[in-house]
Protein backbone atom coordinates (compact mmCIF):
# COMPACT_ATOMS: atom_id res chain seq x y z
CA UNK A 1 0.00 0.00 0.00
CA UNK A 2 1.33 3.30 -1.30
CA UNK A 3 0.93 6.54 0.74
CA UNK A 4 0.03 9.63 -1.89
CA UNK A 5 1.96 11.98 -0.11
CA UNK A 6 0.59 14.99 -2.07
CA UNK A 7 -3.29 14.18 -0.41
CA UNK A 8 -1.44 14.27 2.64
CA UNK A 9 -0.03 17.07 2.09
CA UNK A 10 -3.73 18.96 0.74
CA UNK A 11 -5.43 17.66 3.90
CA UNK A 12 -2.87 19.64 6.14
CA UNK A 13 -3.38 22.49 4.47
CA UNK A 14 -6.88 22.50 4.22
CA UNK A 15 -7.15 21.39 7.99
CA UNK A 16 -4.85 24.49 9.12
CA UNK A 17 -6.83 26.62 7.14
CA UNK A 18 -10.15 25.32 8.59
CA UNK A 19 -8.47 25.99 12.06
CA UNK A 20 -7.12 29.59 11.52
CA UNK A 21 -10.47 30.80 10.08
CA UNK A 22 -12.08 29.37 13.40
CA UNK A 23 -9.38 30.83 15.77
CA UNK A 24 -9.95 34.43 14.30
CA UNK A 25 -13.57 33.71 15.06
CA UNK A 26 -12.92 32.71 18.33
CA UNK A 27 -10.28 35.74 18.68
CA UNK A 28 -12.89 38.75 16.86
CA UNK A 29 -16.11 37.38 18.27
CA UNK A 30 -17.97 35.83 21.07
CA UNK A 31 -18.85 32.70 18.98
CA UNK A 32 -17.96 29.77 21.28
CA UNK A 33 -16.12 27.21 20.10
CA UNK A 34 -18.82 24.75 20.76
CA UNK A 35 -20.96 26.67 18.09
CA UNK A 36 -18.06 26.37 15.65
CA UNK A 37 -17.70 23.25 16.07
CA UNK A 38 -21.68 22.59 15.75
CA UNK A 39 -21.32 24.75 12.29
CA UNK A 40 -17.98 22.99 10.53
CA UNK A 41 -20.42 19.55 11.34
CA UNK A 42 -23.98 20.84 9.66
CA UNK A 43 -21.51 22.43 6.81
CA UNK A 44 -19.67 19.51 6.11
CA UNK A 45 -22.98 17.37 6.22
CA UNK A 46 -24.68 19.66 3.79
CA UNK A 47 -21.67 19.59 1.29
CA UNK A 48 -21.49 15.60 1.61
CA UNK A 49 -25.26 15.60 0.77
CA UNK A 50 -25.42 18.08 -2.11
CA UNK A 51 -22.45 15.97 -3.30
CA UNK A 52 -20.37 18.62 -3.47
CA UNK A 53 -17.23 17.07 -1.45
Amino acid sequence: MSIDWMMVLKAFVVGGFLCIIAQIFIDKTKVTPARILVAYVTIGAILRWSWLV
